[in-house]
């Protein structure tokens, strides 16, 4: 998802190219601001609301919100900076953001109470290997030959984004009624826009005449991304609250259960 810097952030109606720069700094704003806001309540979802030991999933989580700050903040750099090589760690950044949220949800699907019972697909080391497989690719291609690491990312944006809808499906399914359930059907929608985002970019790329398509969807779907995200930050701080509310002094009730009345 790298395009064509602009020369000038400068506005001009009349200038399409300046009106898609200035969308697109605006869609990344949102998403930094969002994701930034995710990160923080999802320190507190794993410290406060969370009842189970989550460290492995912990890290994946926040380290895919993360990469979905270091994406914004790429992003914004490579449209005021015209750097090149700034854009590349817009891909990888989007790359690491869906693989890490797969790999948190995958991790807790898993790890649950009643995960015993199920089978799994892989075996929990491949999750570490996954993640170094794709690290070190990407850094390779990026330092050796910069003209493969779009086809290393190309690759790992299918690839991961089949693998974080389909652990979301599931573990939705599993834990229904857990707040992990709630946590995951808000960030699903989020992985859904990224991976249309993703596959427009990727068809655009090897067909012609489809650039002005590529930026539609490219505009909306990280905006509706960064509110998903947003989205999600609230939900966690919903479940925060109705756990607070459980010690809610104003809302008790003392009731004398030898005549049944509320006192």
């Amino acid at each position: 998802m790298v395009f064509a810097p602009i020369s000038a952030m400068t506005f001009d109606a009349s200038d399409p190219a300046a009106t898609v720069a200035i969308g697109r700094l605006f869609a990344y704003l949102a998403m930094g601001v969002a994701a930034t806001v995710l990160l923080y309540y999802g320190t507190i979802y794993v410290r406060e609301v969370l009842a189970v030991e989550a460290g492995t999933e912990q890290w994946f989580l926040l380290i895919g919100i993360g990469a979905a700050i270091v994406y914004a903040a790429a992003g914004v750099s490579s449209l005021l900076l015209e750097s090149e090589w700034i854009g590349r760690f817009v891909d990888g950044a989007i790359l690491f953001f869906i693989l890490f949220l797969a790999l948190a949800i995958r991790a807790m699907y898993h790890e649950q109470p009643g995960a015993d019972d199920r089978s799994r697909l892989l075996p929990a080391w491949a999750d570490y290997v996954v993640v170094a497989g794709f690290i070190a690719a990407w850094w390779a291609t990026f330092l050796v030959e910069t003209s493969s690491s779009r086809l290393v990312v190309a690759v790992g944006w299918v690839v991961t984004s089949a693998w974080a809808v389909l652990y979301a499906v599931r573990a939705v399914r599993v834990h229904e009624g857990t707040t992990f359930a709630a946590l995951t059907r808000h960030l699903l929608p989020a992985i859904v826009c990224v991976t249309a985002v993703v596959f427009v970019d990727l068809l655009a790329t090897h067909l012609n005449g489809y650039g002005a398509l590529a930026d539609a969807a490219w505009l909306v779907g990280t905006t509706l991304v960064a509110a998903f995200l947003f989205d999600t930050a609230v939900a966690i701080r919903q479940q925060g609250g109705e756990l607070e509310r459980l010690y809610d002094w104003t809302t008790w009730r003392e009731q004398s259960f030898d005549d049944r009345s509320v006192e």
